[in-house]
C-alpha cells in the first residue's frame, strides 16, 4: 500500500503521508533549508551584528491564540514556557521552520508564512534576547473531490449488481469522515481510512487491505483530492470451531450458548456476542474468540476459541450491611459441574438481623437462549411487626431475544406469619407465575440514558394446593433522561393488584408492603401498608412513583436529590400516598452505583438513611 500526498514540486514528509508542494516562491530557500530573508531579519534587528554576536536567544511565538497555537506551543519544545536559551544558528532556524510547518500541514495549513525578528533588548546586560517567530497561517485546504475504488469480491458482487452490496457502496460514501467542502486534517484524514477498512474486515471480508489512499493538495487554489483503493479480497465464511482450554466440561455445553454455525459469512461483531455469551457463563474465567484471517481459508476459515475454565467449586464468606434488613454475615457454597452433568449449584446461608434464609439453587446448561432451573428455599424474617417462616419450592424457565427477557415459574409456598397479639395465621399456594422485561439501556450497571418495562402476573388456584383463589399483577417503568454527560433524571413507577375476594388465606409474600431503600425513602423497610395491631401487614394494592437527579462530579462520586410517593393498601379508595423528599451520594461500582440516601418523611416528620446498590430492575 502507498499513501501520498501531492503539492507540486517540493518533496518532504509528514508523519506517514509522503507530501510534494505545489508552489516554489513561498518556498525559496538556501541550500541550508532557511529561507535568506530569516536570518537577516535577525541580523538587521540586531544591528548589524551577526549571528554568533547575539549570544543565546529565546523564542517567543507570535500567533493568534487558537488550536493551531496551542499544538506549537505543546510540541515545540522551543515555545514551551520553561524552554532554555538557545545560540542561534541556521540549522535551528530550518528545523524550527520546518517542525512549524509540518504541524500546521495537518491541520491542513499548506502555505505558512514565517518569520523570525529579534524583539528589541529586554533591560540592559540581559543575558539573552528574543526572537518573535511570526506564523501566518494563510488558507485552510478543503476537500474538492472524494474518489473511493474498489477491487476482490466486492467489486465483483459490484458488478453483478447484487443489491446488498450496491447498498453497501452507498452506506460507505455517507459514512465516509472526509466529505467534499470539509477541511483537511490529517487526524481526519487517518480516521476515515481507518473507518473504511475496519467497517470492511468487520463482516464479510477479514482480509481487506487498502491498496492505495492518496491526497493531492494545491497549495495556490487551497483544495485537495482524496483517492482511496480498497480491495476487499474474498469473502469468508466460517468454518468449524476449533476449541483449546477444554478440559473439564464437554464439548457440547458450547453448543448450548449459540456459537456460529458453519457456512455462515464471517461477522466479528457475531464472533464477540459468542465470546460475551461464554464468558458470562459461570463456567469460564476468560475467553477469546477470532479467527486466522488468511484469504486461502476464507471459504470455510476455522473458528478459533480459546478458553480458561473456572474452578469447579467455590466456598465464599461475606459480611455486610443494609438499611432494610440490617447487618448480615453469608456462606455461600458453588459447585458448577453437579453429577458431571455442568449443573450449576448456587447455595448460601444468610443471617440478617431482620432475616435469616437459606436456599439451594440449580442451572441446568441453557438451550436455545433459554435457562431452566429449580430450588428449595427456607426464609424467616421479622418486619414492621409481621414474623413470616416460609419454605418454597420451584422450577423457573428464563429466555432471551434480543433487549426482551421472558420468565416463567412455578412454585409451591407454605407460609406462617405471626402478629403478636393476633392468632397465628399458616397459608399455603401452588402458583404459577409469568414476566416480561424490555431493556433499553445504555450501561446495565450504570445506566445514563434508556428505559426499562416490566410486568409480571402470578396466578394460584384454591382448587390446587392453595388457600386462596387470587390473580396478582405487577408493573413497572423506569426511565434515565440525560441532561448532559453529567446530570441525568430518573423516573420511576410502579403499581400492583391482587385480584381476590379479600387478603385472607393469601400468603404476604403475594401481598404489598413498600417503604426503604429503593421504594419509598425516608420509611422504615415495608412499613407502609395495612396497620393491624402496631404491625403493618401487606395489602392488595400498590402505588409508587419517583424522581431523582443524579449529578455526576469528576471521578466516580456523584450527589442526588429525590422525592418519593407510594402506599400499599386494601383497596384503591384508600390508597393515600406518603411523601418523602431527600439528598444523597453516589459512588460508581462495577456492580452498580452506590446509593447513600437521607430522605425525610413529610408524614411521619423523621429523617432516615437508605442504603443500596442502585441498579435497574
Amino acid at each position: 500500500m502507498t499513501d501520498r500526498a501531492t503539492i507540486k514540486s517540493l518533496s518532504f514528509v509528514l508523519g506517514p503521508v509522503a507530501l510534494i508542494l505545489a508552489s516554489t516562491a513561498a518556498c525559496a530557500q538556501d541550500a541550508t533549508g532557511v529561507a535568506p530573508q530569516d536570518v537577516m531579519t535577525v541580523m538587521s534587528a540586531a544591528g548589524e551584528l551577526s549571528a554568533e554576536r547575539l549570544g543565546t536567544v529565546r523564542f517567543v511565538l507570535s500567533m493568534k491564540a487558537d488550536t493551531e497555537s496551542a499544538l506549537l506551543k505543546e510540541h515545540i519544545a522551543e515555545f514551551s514556557s520553561n524552554a532554555e536559551p538557545q545560540n542561534i544558528t541556521p540549522a535551528l532556524l530550518r528545523r524550527l521552520r520546518q517542525d512549524i510547518s509540518g504541524i500546521l500541514f495537518t491541520e491542513g495549513y499548506f502555505n505558512p508564512q514565517i518569520r523570525f525578528e529579534a524583539l528589541p533588548q529586554a533591560r540592559s546586560g540581559a543575558a539573552e534576547r528574543q526572537i518573535s517567530v511570526i506564523v501566518e497561517r494563510g488558507e485552510r485546504t478543503v476537500i474538492e473531490n472524494v474518489s473511493i475504488r474498489f477491487a476482490g469480491a466486492f467489486n465483483d458482487a459490484l458488478k453483478a449488481e447484487q443489491q446488498d452490496a450496491i447498498q453497501r457502496r452507498r452506506q460507505v460514501h455517507e459514512d465516509w469522515g472526509l466529505s467534499v467542502g470539509q477541511p483537511f486534517r490529517e487526524g481526519d484524514w487517518s480516521d476515515a481510512k481507518n473507518g473504511l477498512l475496519e467497517s470492511f474486515r468487520s463482516d464479510r471480508y477479514a482480509a481487506a487491505r487498502l491498496e492505495e489512499t492518496a491526497v493531492k493538495v494545491d497549495a495556490e487554489s487551497s483544495t485537495a483530492r482524496v483517492e482511496v483503493a480498497l480491495d476487499s479480497g474474498p469473502e469468508f465464511r466460517l468454518g468449524a470451531l476449533s476449541v483449546k482450554g477444554l478440559q473439564r466440561y464437554p464439548l457440547w455445553l458450547l453448543d448450548r450458548y449459540d456459537p456460529p454455525k458453519p457456512g455462515e459469512l464471517y461477522s466479528r461483531n457475531r464472533l464477540l456476542d459468542f465470546q460475551r455469551t461464554l464468558q458470562n457463563s459461570p463456567y469460564f474465567a476468560s475467553v477469546a474468540v477470532q479467527i486466522d484471517a488468511d484469504p486461502d481459508k476464507a471459504a470455510a476459515v476455522p473458528v478459533e476459541v480459546n478458553l480458561t475454565e473456572r474452578k469447579a467449586r467455590d466456598l465464599s464468606f461475606g459480611a455486610g450491611y443494609s438499611s432494610n434488613t440490617g447487618f448480615r454475615g453469608e456462606i455461600a457454597y458453588r459447585d458448577r459441574d453437579i453429577l458431571s452433568r455442568a449443573w450449576d449449584l448456587r447455595s448460601a446461608v444468610r443471617i440478617e438481623q431482620k432475616r435469616q434464609l437459606g436456599y439451594a439453587d440449580v442451572y441446568l446448561p441453557p438451550s436455545d437462549q433459554v435457562l431452566n432451573s429449580f430450588g428449595v428455599l427456607a426464609d424467616r424474617q421479622d418486619v414492621s411487626g409481621v414474623r413470616t417462616v416460609k419454605q418454597a419450592i420451584g422450577v423457573r424457565r428464563t429466555s432471551h431475544t434480543g433487549d426482551i427477557e421472558r420468565r416463567f415459574g412455578l412454585n409451591l409456598l407454605r407460609e406462617k406469619s405471626t402478629i403478636e397479639g393476633e392468632p397465628e395465621e399458616i397459608s399455603k399456594a401452588l402458583v404459577w407465575s409469568a414476566g416480561w422485561t424490555w431493556r433499553d439501556i445504555d450501561d446495565a450497571f450504570n445506566p445514563h440514558k434508556g428505559k426499562i418495562i416490566q410486568a409480571d402476573v402470578a396466578v394460584s388456584e384454591k382448587a390446587l394446593l392453595s388457600d386462596q383463589r387470587f390473580v396478582r399483577l405487577v408493573g413497572k417503568y423506569q426511565q434515565w433522561m440525560p441532561l448532559n454527560k453529567q446530570d441525568t433524571l430518573i423516573f420511576r413507577v410502579e403499581a400492583g393488584q391482587v385480584i381476590a375476594p379479600d387478603e385472607e388465606g393469601i400468603p404476604e409474600e403475594y401481598l404489598f408492603r413498600t417503604g426503604g431503600a429503593s421504594t419509598v425513602r425516608g420509611y422504615a423497610y415495608q412499613s407502609i401498608g395495612i396497620p393491624v395491631q402496631g404491625a403493618v401487614t401487606g395489602g392488595r394494592v400498590m402505588a409508587v412513583v419517583s424522581a431523582e437527579a443524579v449529578h455526576w462530579l469528576n471521578g466516580n462520586w456523584g450527589v442526588a436529590a429525590f422525592a418519593d410517593a407510594g402506599d400499599a393498601t386494601s383497596v384503591w379508595r384508600k390508597l393515600s400516598l406518603k411523601k418523602s423528599i431527600g439528598t444523597g451520594l453516589r459512588y460508581r461500582t462495577p456492580a452498580g452505583p452506590v446509593a447513600l440516601d437521607l430522605g425525610y418523611a413529610l408524614k411521619t416528620k423523621r429523617a432516615r438513611i437508605d442504603f443500596s446498590i442502585a441498579i435497574a430492575f
